[in-house]
């Protein structure tokens, strides 16, 4: 990774449907260049996908809810595979405290939040306890910022 990579990414970051062209005349490079990077970047595992970003409450995710969980370490690799598995779990993190594991679930409404995912962490072997953050407005979410240095 270089400046050049970086600069492209704040470019994707902003909009990934942004065309090589566009992002190449921006950086006066050619586009063939930002193409090129674009698909090393691919290869490696850097960009790991092109995403939509939706207005959750326009196609009815209302309900996001942040949820601490602890765990069995022992049970640590199944319990993570089996949350991955789960579609109204957006993001799993792993912490120092005060929880082992962090999720962030959006779901259409509270039944489906408490059917889809806290019955099932509450039937889930290795999970101790659980505690629901539910949040009532977004201010701010992004998926990345890639700055330059």
């Amino acid at each position: 990774m270089d400046e050049v990579d970086l600069a492209i990414l704040e470019h994707l970051c902003k909009d990934s449907r942004m065309h090589s062209t566009e992002i190449a005349t921006a950086l006066d490079l050619a586009t063939s260049t930002v193409h090129k990077r674009i698909e090393k970047m691919r290869e490696t595992g850097i960009i790991k996908e092109f995403t939509v970003k939706v207005d959750t409450n326009e196609v009815g995710l209302n309900v996001t809810t942040f949820i601490g969980v602890n765990i069995e370490q022992s049970k640590r690799i199944n319990i993570i595979n089996r949350l991955k598995t789960i579609d109204d779990v957006l993001e799993v993190y792993e912490l120092l405290e005060p929880y082992d594991l962090l999720l962030k679930v959006r779901t259409f409404d509270i039944h489906s939040l408490k059917e889809n995912v806290l019955q099932v962490l509450g039937n889930m072997d290795g999970i101790k306890d659980s505690q629901s953050i539910l949040t009532t407005k977004c201010h701010k979410e992004k998926s990345c910022v890639i700055l330059k240095k």
